[in-house]
Order: C-alpha cells, then sequence, then structure tokens
C-alpha cells in the first residue's frame, strides 16, 4: 500500500505543479491529461508488481503506458516529462538484467533533448535527476516486496515439503514395525481358527501366542507414537538451517563435539524457533 500511494503521489505532484506553475502555459493541458489517464494505469501495475503477480495482462498494460507516455511527451513539452518517473521505476523493476538497466538509463536521457527542443534546457537536469531519485526508491520497494512475498512462499513450500517427507517416512517405519506384525497377527488368528474345532489344546497355543503378539505390537505403536511427538534437537537445527538456506543465507550446521542432547524442554524449543 506504501509503494501505491508512492506512486500515485507521484503524479499528483506534478498535477500540483503544472497548474500552480506550468513550464509552458500552451501545453500544460496535455501534460495534465496525460498524468491524469497514466495515474489508475501506473497504480495498478505498481500493485501487481509488489504482489508478484506479474502476467501477460500487466505487460501489454505497461507496454501501452510507455508507447502513450513516449507519444505524448513531444506534444505535452517539458511539463509531461514528469509521466517517466513511475515509468521508469515499473521498467526497472520488472524487466531483466540487463535490459531494465539500459532501459531506465535510456529514460534519464529523454529530458535533455526535450528541454533542447523547447529552449529550456535549464530543466533537463531537473526533470533527469527527477527520474533517478523518484524512480529508483519505488523499484526497490516494490522489488523489495516482491522478494519478500517469494521467500514466504519457499517457506510454506519448504515446510510443506517438510511434512510430506515426515510423513513418508513414518508410513514406511510403520509398514515394517506395526504393519509386519498385524499381518503376522493375522496369520497366526486364520491358524488358530484352523485348529478350533479339530485340536483345541493347539488352537489355544496359537491363541495364547496371538494375544502376546498383540500386546508386544500394542505397546511397540505406543513407543513410536511418543517418539514421533518428541522432535529431536538436531532435527530442529537442521530445519532451522534449511530456512535460512532458502532465505539465501550461506548456512553451515556446525554440532558440538561432545554431541547434542536428545530433546529439548519446551522453553529452550521455544527460544530456538524465535531467534
Amino acid at each position: 500500500m506504501g509503494a501505491v500511494a508512492y506512486a500515485a503521489g507521484l503524479p499528483l505532484l506534478q498535477l500540483n505543479r503544472i497548474a500552480t506553475a506550468p513550464i509552458d502555459q500552451t501545453r500544460a493541458g496535455w501534460a495534465a491529461a496525460a498524468t491524469l489517464l497514466c495515474l489508475p494505469v501506473q497504480a495498478w501495475l505498481v500493485w501487481s508488481a509488489a504482489r508478484d503477480n506479474w502476467g501477460r495482462r500487466q505487460r501489454w498494460a505497461l507496454a501501452a503506458m510507455a508507447v502513450l507516455i513516449i507519444a505524448i511527451v513531444p506534444v505535452a513539452g517539458l511539463d509531461g516529462l514528469g509521466t517517466l518517473y513511475v515509468l521508469a521505476a515499473l521498467l526497472l523493476a520488472t524487466l531483466r538484467l540487463p535490459w531494465s538497466l539500459l532501459v531506465f538509463a535510456a529514460l534519464m536521457l529523454v529530458p535533455t533533448p526535450v528541454a533542447q527542443a523547447a529552449g529550456q534546457l535549464q530543466w533537463a537536469s531537473y526533470f533527469t535527476l527527477g527520474v533517478l531519485l523518484a524512480g529508483v526508491p519505488l523499484a526497490v520497494v516494490v522489488g523489495l516486496v516482491r522478494t519478500a512475498r517469494q521467500l514466504e512462499a519457499a517457506r510454506s513450500a519448504l515446510a510443506q515439503q517438510a511434512v510430506i517427507r515426515e510423513r513418508l517416512r513414518i508410513d514406511g517405519e510403520l509398514r515394517q514395525t506395526v504393519g509386519a506384525a498385524l499381518e503376522a497377527i493375522t496369520v497366526q488368528g486364520d491358524r488358530a481358527g484352523a485348529l478350533a474345532g479339530g485340536a483345541p489344546p493347539a488352537a489355544a497355543r496359537e491363541l495364547g501366542a496371538l494375544v502376546g503378539a498383540a500386546r508386544r505390537t500394542l505397546a511397540a505403536a505406543r513407543r513410536m507414537v511418543t517418539r514421533y511427538q518428541e522432535v529431536s534437537l538436531r532435527a530442529e537445527l537442521e530445519t532451522t538451517a534449511t530456512l535460512l538456506a532458502a532465505a539465501g543465507i550461506q548456512t553451515r550446521l556446525a554440532l558440538p563435539p561432545e554431541g547434542l542432547p536428545d530433546h529439548l524442554d519446551p522453553v529452550a524449543r521455544a527460544r530456538l524457533r524465535r531467534d
């Protein structure tokens, strides 16, 4: 919202200057009309760029606005050069390097021939510095907001991937332990059922073994569930290192030679996640 307000404030300042102290009275109306026409489009494009919602519509709108501004500058004269500010910022923020820098530098050169043609070369430095001092801060803010949103999306994706990996690991461990034990219990139950009619003593022994296996399986399942609820300190540190790497920070996990405790108390875990 701050970037949008800044992008809207620049044209409004230019309108105020045109209304109070126009450079060329005969062309001031064209300059004011071009500024008003571009203002809502510029605000929408800044909003889209900051939200990283940049698609075909935004590209076509930016291209159309650039053509309109370049075409109207010879008609609007020096008063129309204020429309270059937000355009330069958008091109600097959305085009890829090195094209963004080249186009931005080209727009900084536009005021000089326009001022020379109007016979008022003293205004060239004013509008050239205006493109630089108004366009660069807006482009930086838009880029920072977009990068922050991309980082947040990357953090969410990493968290989802971590959940999926943990679920797959738990699923594999359950299949190898509890799953195998349940299959053995099923086989013992079928065998006991087959012996129930002809050999009751053997069936009783099979049932006793089945009950023992079921109790051991239940105890193992309880131990596994308890272990899953406790996240190890090393897992916490590895997750932290992964998130820092996703943020573009070079990270290396150096463990102490004496080893780490298996688990942290809730207060220490909360402090680690906060830091």
